[in-house]
């Protein structure tokens, strides 16, 4: 996404190299070729800052995403929900009684 006001520079820039009496006041050539660079470095900077944000968001995706799939992992790693307790033999562990569950919806995104 291009900065506003780098693309207002960019426009008086190109209007200002067009007119012939700007040419006459500019210095030298080295002006033009100096704002030119100018503004090569601030939409190259732009950039960077652009793929940046992207990647910071991918990276806010990817912690969500593992914090679901370390609860899913935890609930199953419980022994407590792992455990059909000594006076209840025909009793379903936590874990058993899931069938699965927690973990589809981790991996769906869900919590």
């Amino acid at each position: 996404m291009m900065d506003v006001r780098l693309e207002e520079i960019k426009e008086r820039f190109k209007a200002m190299n067009e007119l012939s009496s700007f040419k006459k006041l500019a210095p030298t050539e080295l002006f033009f070729g100096d704002l030119d660079y100018l503004i090569q470095q601030a939409e190259k900077v732009q950039a960077w800052h652009d793929a940046y944000r992207k990647e910071v968001e991918h990276g806010n995706k990817l912690v969500k995403e593992n914090k679901r799939y370390k609860e899913a992992l935890e609930f199953y790693a419980d022994d407590i929900n792992n455990s059909l307790g000594a006076n209840f033999p025909k009793a379903v562990s936590k874990v058993g009684a899931d069938n699965g569950k927690k973990a589809r919806q981790a991996l769906k995104g869900e919590s």
